[in-house]
């Protein structure tokens, strides 16, 4: 499973990591725009909450499954983050992406 992780961009806090709060997520195309469509299914309101107070300050982080040498950077411009608390998930919109070896 890929691993995923959300840090602030100022200071380095991290507010969500996949395998230690156990979330899944998935990442799309984000079809009527350029860029990605990340959907984290969230149950935690709180972690939430901070990721969409802190929108425009977020480093999304994503390690495939297995690798050891490399990682993806994603990030907003616009600061694109929703959370609908009926079916607990989170939406960010990222409008850029960068692979690169750690």
């Amino acid at each position: 499973m890929d691993h995923l992780y959300i840090r602030h961009t100022v200071g380095g806090r991290l507010f969500l990591d996949s395998k230690k709060h156990e979330v899944t997520f998935t990442i799309v195309p984000a079809g009527d725009r350029e860029g990605w469509k990340l959907t984290i299914d969230l149950a935690d309101a709180q972690i939430a909450e901070d990721l969409c107070r802190h929108n425009d300050e977020l480093n999304i982080f994503v390690i495939e499954n297995g690798a050891v040498d490399k990682k993806t950077w994603y990030y907003s411009t616009h600061g694109l983050v929703e959370y609908n608390n009926a079916d607990a998930k989170l939406t960010i919109l990222a409008d850029g992406k960068i692979d690169y070896n750690v």
